[in-house]
């Protein structure tokens, strides 16, 4: 992947120039794609294009002036947004804000303004043709006229598309970006250039710097675009796909987009993305309150490597923390020049590492432990840009100023800070003053954390940096997570015992140099954990009637042998949930998946449920509890996980439901952006059993409002409506779909209309069985064709995975051209078996080594692998979570 070649300027350069705007769609808040009644061209969504050739010209031509300085920088500060506080997207032609202002809308329920469209609208002519009437500078008074009405009209509620630089418009957007957030949207050299269709490669790179430098004064963030190629689409699904890796049209799309809404959820409020939130166990527990955390230290140089898989790297990791030792490496010889490309560099990466990654960013730029003045001034405006790229921590360096600290953490937006120093010099020991004040700093200064490291001279050093962990606790000072430990062959000891976030290697790594401070990986400090007791080795099952086929075993058991851990899971077939008493009651059980027919039957057995699975009335997971509040109740949050992997009497049993988180990862994978649920979305559940309620609660969950049931036995169907009628008017549920107004209909014969009054279904889940059941044959069930007349497709979900060559997928299949995708159960089982791992063990699961273990390992009910299945089955989409 190439790098962009430009990036701001040291912010004292303000520059102004001008610039002619892309020819972008309007996304109409009234315009519902799922409705295929409406044959009409929807309102705005074509496109208002101006000469290519004269626009290419244009940007050539605004290369080749010269900018002079306006207004001073921003303070670099990034205030708190309101939920509700329209989004800006600028940059120069070609970045892809039209797109990304598209998929914006639909997750935060916005409507999108182009300024460009607006102009045309009010001015009678296209920004291009009324430069060409007027002059400049009529043009961009006007254009400033526009955009200050626009965002005064517009503070909330909307999505801003700009791509004009004049020196007026700039000083708009900095006044806005006091309390709203302003993105500036970069974007690979090439792929602009391609875009653009500009020849002069001289004039394409100095187009970007220029609007790189004016963009950066004007904004509070920066949005790297990756651009998608299909060979790096087709190798990144190689290992993951099961069938030939072929993928659907919106398949970089739904890259891009998964990677901009990780991005809007790190810069607005929590809860700002309606239904966006992530569903796993550990999500809303900071990794910090968890013990034996792991931070894996990625070099910035390997994360713009091309090819590089991150996913390949990172197993085991709690947080990806990309180092930048450039400051270090260059520190006789770094200069301005250098400054600009590193900057760039750092925007590139973590945009190529986001995307590729659900663990959470830390940025750890390195400075000499005797920087120069003009170091540490570049060090300062490193880590001020990397704030800008909205990570989720930030480290900063203990030995500056405590004005520059404060003026960093005042500029931290919603990233936490972890207070730095590792002393490699002279070394004081741990219990010298000197560590002691340094922690006291950092918790003065307001960091969220600190981490303090040492080389270590001898074994005795391990002792001490763990009596200076608990001493710290009797402190007189505001209270922040600790990392401390030693670094060096000597050191290894204590970074083991580390409770949070130790630095370790790549997975991939397997020699180290002895003057590395990383000598151990993840999977290495687990073992070593393993083998001092600090793991037991526990017993995970499945339990069901048959569960011979169960593909969890292998699931599981790659990846606890991935993360080092002890742990076994095995099949269990029972007819009885009373065979089974000895094996939950054992010291050693660690949790349980539940098939059928026990879902429900389990929950006799349990003394407490989660949420969702009394929202459901079902359980798919049994998790033993070995520590009980002094009430009786059960721990919430980091001690709920502490007694994980750790034998002991079991005294009580927890019930979780993850089958929906599964399903309602499907649902998002299979659906188009152009299928991004919004008001009137409509979903088809076929069943009435366990896991169609599952499905509709997964429904709810990504916001459907209208669900249609359709099931043989009619009196089941409405049985599933009324649970879920009564469910909603409980207020503690009122968030769900569209709670209490939430619209159900069964349907009462295959072939009866689908009611008028509903949009066409754009998800269909199908929840009977695929494959014969004793002497009952396969169902061989398929839809009517009027469900599938959705102009935009949708995705068909069939849960079973015994069989995958079902009629009903045969028929997705057909429509493929028409939009809709297919995706089966061995697209539900792995991330519902990614939410069961965190339980079972409290630590992230290592999800391309299980769904790659899950693919390789399939056999259906003939017994045929997936190889044999490649030639006649579809692409599906593959993605982390």
């Amino acid at each position: 992947m190439s790098i962009m070649t430009g990036v701001k300027r040291p912010l004292e350069a303000v520059l102004g120039t001008d610039h002619q705007t892309l020819d972008h769609r309007h996304y109409d808040r009234h315009y519902d794609p799922h409705d295929a009644r409406d044959k009409q061209q929807p309102k705005g969504m074509s496109k208002m294009p101006l000469h290519p050739t004269m626009a290419a010209d244009e940007a050539i031509d605004m290369t080749t002036r010269t900018p002079s300085p306006t207004f001073p920088p921003l303070s670099g500060e990034i205030p708190d947004f309101n939920a509700d506080a329209s989004l800006v997207l600028v940059g120069i032609r070609g970045a892809g804000k039209s797109t990304l202002a598209i998929m914006a809308s639909s997750a935060l329920k916005r409507r999108v303004i182009d300024l460009e469209n607006v102009f045309q609208r009010t001015r009678g002519a296209s920004s291009a043709v009324y430069k060409k009437l007027h002059g400049s500078t009529e043009c961009h008074r006007q254009q400033a006229k526009v955009l200050q009405n626009v965002l005064e009209r517009n503070k909330t509620g909307c999505v801003i598309v700009c791509s004009w630089m004049e020196s007026r418009v700039q000083a708009l957007f900095r006044e806005f970006a006091a309390t709203h957030p302003v993105v500036h949207v970069v974007r690979d050299g090439d792929a602009i250039q391609e875009h653009l269709r500009i020849q002069d490669r001289e004039k394409m790179d100095n187009l970007l710097k220029v609007s790189r430098a004016i963009f950066g004064t004007c904004t509070n963030f920066e949005f790297y675009n990756v651009t998608e190629r299909q060979p790096d689409v087709l190798d990144s699904l190689s290992s993951d796909t099961l069938f030939d890796p072929v993928p659907a049209p919106y398949l970089t799309l739904k890259h891009a987009e998964r990677h901009l809404l990780r991005f809007l959820s790190l810069i607005y409020p929590q809860g700002a993305l309606p239904f966006m939130d992530s569903a796993f166990p550990l999500a809303g527990v900071p990794f910090e309150e968890l013990q034996f955390t792991y931070a894996v230290a990625l070099p910035l140089s390997r994360t713009l490597e091309t090819g590089f898989q991150i996913e390949d790297h990172v197993e085991g990791a709690d947080v990806v923390q990309i180092v930048v030792d450039d400051l270090c490496a260059k520190a006789d010889s770094f200069g301005s020049d250098d400054f600009l490309s590193l900057a760039n560099a750092i925007t590139c990466g973590i945009g190529l590492t986001r995307r590729s990654t659900v663990v959470p960013l830390a940025i750890d730029v390195k400075l000499p432990e005797t920087p120069t003045e003009e170091i540490s001034q570049f060090y300062l405006q490193l880590v001020l840009h990397t704030m800008r790229l909205a990570p989720e921590l930030v480290t900063i360096n203990l030995m500056l100023k405590d004005a520059d600290i404060a003026h960093l953490i005042a500029s931290k937006g919603r990233a936490r800070t972890i207070g730095d120093c590792l002393v490699t010099r002279d070394p004081q020991p741990w219990t010298s003053s000197t560590w002691t004040t340094l922690y006291q700093k950092a918790s003065r200064l307001g960091c969220d954390m600190v981490r303090l490291r040492r080389p270590a001279g001898t074994f005795d050093d391990n002792i001490a940096v763990g009596h200076f962990r608990g001493s710290v606790q009797s402190l007189q000072c505001r209270q922040i997570p600790l990392i401390a430990y030693n670094t060096g062959e000597a050191g290894r000891h204590s970074v083991i015992l580390n409770p949070i976030l130790s630095t370790v290697a790549m997975r991939a790594e397997e020699e180290f140099s002895p003057s590395s401070s990383l000598l151990l990986t993840s999977y290495a400090a687990v073992q070593a954990l393993a083998a001092a007791y600090a793991y037991d080795r526990m017993r995970m099952y499945v339990f069901g009637v048959k569960v011979g086929y169960s593909m969890s075993p292998t699931m599981h058991n790659s990846a606890f042998n991935a993360c080092g851990l002890p742990h076994h899971y095995t099949p269990h077939s029972t007819e009885s949930l009373s065979a089974i008493k000895h094996l939950i009651e054992d010291p050693y059980f660690g949790g349980a998946s539940i098939g059928l027919p026990f879902k429900v039957e389990v929950i006799t057995l349990i003394h407490s449920l989660s949420r969702h699975a009394r929202a459901i009335g079902a359980v798919n997971t049994l998790i033993p509890v070995r520590h009980l509040n002094p009430d009786g109740s059960l721990p919430q949050g980091a001690e709920f996980f502490k007694a994980m992997g750790r034998a002991g009497p079991v005294k009580a049993l927890y019930g979780e439901n993850t089958d929906w988180i599964g399903i309602r990862a499907c649902i998002r994978k299979g659906l188009s952006p152009a299928n991004a649920v919004r008001p009137g979305a409509c979903g088809v559940i076929v069943g009435a059993g366990g896991m169609a309620r599952a499905a509709v609660y997964a429904m709810l969950q990504v916001g459907v409002q209208n669900i249609l049931i359709y099931n043989r036995t009619l009196s089941r169907a409405e049985k599933l409506a009324s649970h879920f009628k009564q469910l909603l008017q409980n207020p503690d549920f009122h968030s769900l779909g569209a709670g209490s107004d939430t619209r159900f209909h069964v349907i009462e014969d295959l072939h009866d209309p689908l009611p008028s009054s509903y949009h066409l279904p754009t998800i269909i889940i199908s929840c009977i069985p695929t494959h014969r059941i004793g002497e009952a044959p396969s169902p061989d069930f398929t839809v009517p064709d009027g469900w599938l007349e959705s102009r935009t497709g949708g995705v068909i979900i069939e849960l079973g995975y015994k069989t995958l060559n079902t009629p009903l997928l045969a028929q997705a299949r057909r429509q493929a051209s028409r939009g809709w995708v297919a995706m089966t159960g061995l697209d539900l089982l792995p991330e519902q078996g990614f939410a069961q791992f965190e339980l079972f063990t409290g630590r992230r699961a290592p999800q391309k080594v299980m769904r790659r273990h899950l693919l390789n390992a399939y056999r259906d009910e003939h017994e045929r692998s997936n190889q044999e299945l490649q030639s006649r089955m579809p692409s599906e989409v593959r993605e982390v979570t």
